[in-house]
């Protein structure tokens, strides 16, 4: 009995062990939608994120083209990394963004070094048959 109730216990811990480990260096993911939108008054996009540093900070930023930031922001992750929250696109001429998503913990505009950074491609305005769709991100 004992040795069933030892071969359980170094089980169970392993594999708890394992989930904290496979968390802690997961891959952030980035859903967004909509994925297009109009330049003017501006659209709500839907972010739903996980796999950044828990009970921190993660910056977004608008990266035009030009490789021009015109709209940039924060976001506080919950104790698993994640968070599910909306950001209004607003002041942003027409162009094809890459939207990136990054740990900053000490909110200084700059992604931490080490950081894995995450995006999602959003059009102003909408192309063709692009109308409101769902984005996943790309890692980078």
């Amino acid at each position: 009995m004992l040795v069933f109730t030892t071969i359980g216990f170094a089980f169970g811990f392993f594999s708890l062990a394992g989930m904290f480990v496979s968390s802690a260096f997961a891959e952030p993911k980035v859903d967004i939608s909509p994925t297009c939108g109009p330049a003017e008054p501006g659209f709500n996009i839907v972010i739903n994120a996980n796999g950044f540093k828990g009970n921190s900070t993660v910056a977004y930023k608008f990266v035009g083209t030009d490789s021009k930031i015109p709209l940039y922001g924060y976001f506080e992750t919950n104790s698993t990394g994640g968070f599910n929250d909306v950001t209004f696109a607003d002041d942003l001429k027409p162009d094809k963004y890459k939207l990136y998503f990054a740990d900053d913990v000490n909110s200084d505009g700059t992604f931490d070094i080490g950081a894995k950074r995450v995006y999602a491609n959003v059009s102003i305005p909408c192309e063709g048959n692009q109308n409101n769709q769902t984005g996943n991100m790309s890692a980078n």
